[in-house]
């Protein structure tokens, strides 16, 4: 059984005709440039913050330390280990993608952004164990009541309010990051 000539040129002309073109590599080229820029940026924010709990830490240690400032540097530089370990765990494989292709590039920032949302859940655990560390030290040590525990509670709150809307606003991003992946790998899909 054959097929006339003139019905594969009509079903050529029709394949060609429906061809909606490339997928627009535009939007996933800007994602993934934003992506690497909040990495380096993220990536640099901590190792300032890193010297600046050595920098604090020195000026707490250079006259002498009493029992709550060792309990209190104990828990700072516990915390900040944790921290630095999970950030070099999560990033891993996360900087470069490992070939030229659309679905490779889909693939990075997908993983991108899902390692920004563990990095999210992460984050928000690892402050609620700090607040409930930081006051346990507080009334372990009897300083919560005074101007050291208004002022200490005072930054607790402030500190929460922040990464609560730091959270809340990069969930969005992530979200919509997510979505533009998904479109992009229907229209590769569907090519």
């Amino acid at each position: 059984m054959s097929t006339p000539l003139a019905e594969w040129e009509d079903l050529a002309a029709d394949w060609q005709t429906a061809d909606e073109g490339p997928v627009d590599v535009a939007p996933l080229r800007r994602l993934l440039a934003a992506q690497r820029r909040r990495l380096v940026a993220v990536v640099l924010g901590e190792a300032a913050l890193v010297l600046a709990f050595g920098w604090l830490s020195w000026l707490v240690v250079r006259d002498g330390v009493e029992a709550w400032e060792v309990v209190w540097l104990l828990t700072l530089w516990g915390f900040t280990v944790v921290a630095v370990g999970f950030a070099l765990w999560n990033r891993r494989g996360t900087w470069r993608s490992l070939g030229e292709s659309v679905e490779e590039y889909v693939r990075l920032a997908r993983l991108r952004a899902q390692r920004a949302r563990a990095s999210l859940v992460f984050s928000c655990g690892l402050l609620a164990a700090e607040v409930l560390a930081v006051v346990a030290q507080l009334i372990w040590f009897g300083r919560a009541n005074g101007p050291l525990g208004l002022v200490v509670g005072s930054l607790l709150v402030a500190a929460i309010s922040v990464v609560a809307g730091g959270c809340w606003l990069a969930a969005r991003r992530i979200r919509r990051e997510l979505a533009l992946l998904d479109e992009l790998s229907r229209q590769e899909a569907d090519d």
